[in-house]
């Protein structure tokens, strides 16, 4: 039998492989239901290797990492009885839950030379936390574009999810105009579409049109369920957008009512970085008396022994925004440990955790000598343009 993209799958259950593609849908284009359908799958199914490895993957994402290393464990004790394709794929999904991200990123390269229509595969190495943003390499933005510009030829010119991708890229490498028609025609065919509703407001906030912004996510998150993995993503969003538009308090409010309430139902890294930005962003903004704790709770449960180089950004930024000098010299030392190990983008988030550190002690001028040096390679960090503008509005807000 084959997927919704014409691949070779190795079930025997129409059933089993319709949730699967429903699951792999739902993933794509950041729609709730994906482990719901993907559990339907292997009822239907229990020898469904490719559902495992799915089911491992969206565990992961998660932060049910346990139970994701067993789902991956489940998937790679069937391979033996599946396609080289799809032992490929499993076997990258291993490695991402390894915590061996680069091996995992040159067999999703190895992978797209022979299978580019493997769409899940191909997800994992794009957008803001995909293994190319990850990996610590300052032309990263330009290395996802080139990757998405050799898929084109592989899918349908009007295909939702590479189309949202083909904007994505072009507005992460300053071509906002260029890459807004691809994102527009992406949500015309699918309006359904939680990624490329998200990659819209990327669009607007790099055109710098915040009321636009506003408008569209007010309209269009009318039809997306709160339970929905950037529900409170696309939110933050929009507070971004009150931010640039002066409404400080409507932005705090947002916070208190919507993100923070809602990070059940987040991503890990982007409930913690949201939350902990945003509340940075009204720190800087002026405002007193800001309650970090449900941010502080949500890290200290998904996060207590720390994260990639951009978690430890947004960690350090917690331990300064609440005063914990002792939490932002552990981040330093995580982060120590990246740097000998060869992340790229370590040596800036190190400058970043000394900055906030001589700004904790009150030596605004070391803070803002480390900050610069934060500054001159932030992109080596990872996540997108609109997250890193916090690194330099932190340096001016020294000057």
């Amino acid at each position: 039998m084959k997927d919704s993209f014409d691949q070779v799958v190795t079930c025997h259950s129409k059933d089993a492989l319709k949730s699967y593609d429903h699951a792999v849908d739902c993933q794509l284009h950041a729609w709730p239901g994906a482990l719901a359908s993907i559990e339907q799958a292997l009822e239907h199914a229990p020898d469904f290797a490719l559902a495992h490895s799915t089911r491992a993957l969206l565990l992961q994402a998660a932060g049910r990492g346990a139970e994701a290393r067993e789902a991956s464990k489940q998937a790679l004790m069937r391979t033996n009885a599946v396609t080289e394709r799809e032992q490929s794929h499993i076997g990258i999904v291993n490695l991402m839950l390894d915590g061996r991200s680069t091996a995992a990123l040159q067999n999703v390269r190895t992978h797209a030379d022979q299978w580019p229509g493997d769409a899940l595969v191909m997800s994992l190495a794009l957008g803001a936390f995909g293994l190319i943003t990850f990996s610590g390499q300052a032309d990263h933005d330009q290395q996802r574009f080139d990757f998405v510009q050799k898929l084109v030829s592989h899918y349908p010119a009007d295909h939702p999810w590479l189309l949202s991708h083909r904007g994505w890229v072009l507005i992460e490498t300053n071509q906002p105009e260029a890459g807004l028609p691809f994102v527009s025609r992406s949500l015309e065919l699918r309006r359904a579409n939680g990624n490329a509703a998200h990659i819209m407001m990327h669009a607007r906030f790099e055109l710098n049109e915040p009321d636009i912004a506003m408008e569209f996510a007010k309209t269009w998150l009318t039809q997306y369920p709160d339970t929905a993995m950037l529900f409170g993503h696309i939110h933050w969003h929009t507070a971004l957008c009150e931010l640039e538009l002066g409404q400080t308090e409507q932005a705090l409010n947002r916070l208190v009512t919507v993100i923070e309430p809602h990070l059940a139902c987040a991503l890990p890294l982007v409930g913690m970085t949201d939350t902990t930005s945003l509340l940075w962003r009204l720190k800087l903004q002026g405002l007193g008396d800001l309650n970090w704790g449900a941010a502080e709770k949500f890290a200290q449960d998904k996060f207590a022994n720390g994260g990639n180089v951009f978690a430890e950004l947004h960690l350090a930024m917690l331990a300064a925004g609440t005063g914990q000098l002792t939490a932002l010299d552990d981040c330093r030392q995580r982060l120590q440990k990246h740097a000998d190990a060869g992340h790229g983008g370590a040596p800036s988030a190190l400058a970043w955790v000394n900055g906030l550190a001589a700004w904790l002690n009150r030596d605004l001028l070391t803070a803002r000598h480390a900050l610069s040096e934060c500054v001159k390679d932030s992109v080596t960090v990872g996540g997108s343009h609109a997250q890193r503008t916090i690194i330099e509005r932190t340096l001016t807000s020294l000057s």
